[in-house]
């Protein structure tokens, strides 16, 4: 039987049984609404392309509320917080380079 690119579309935003793309948000909602996760992930992309900080907003809110992904968003976002703070306060940490008078 051969492939339409259709059906490679739908299995590229299925994705692998189990494995979230990002935070799991629109395999939690297909299952919810009985739905494949390719459907809301193709909606999750259309909104994103006309509507990309609301799509963001309601999907990381989504991402807390509903328990299934509640655990993965908030892992999520404490070790990039971690991340971040590591970056941005490494140069406070080690203080002044001797005679230049900067910060490294």
């Amino acid at each position: 039987m051969t492939q339409t690119p259709f059906d490679h579309f739908r299995k590229e935003l299925n994705g692998r049984p189990g494995q979230p793309i990002v935070l799991g948000v629109c395999v939690a909602l297909a299952k919810r609404l009985n739905l494949e996760p390719w459907v809301t992930r193709t909606a999750a992309i259309i909104l994103a392309l006309m509507f990309s900080f609301l799509t963001l907003v309601a999907y990381v809110v989504l991402g807390y509320l509903m328990e299934e992904t509640n655990r993965r968003t908030s892992g999520f976002f404490s070790g990039l917080w971690m991340t971040v703070k590591e970056k941005c306060c490494s140069g406070r940490r080690t203080g002044r380079h001797e005679g230049r008078g900067q910060y490294y």
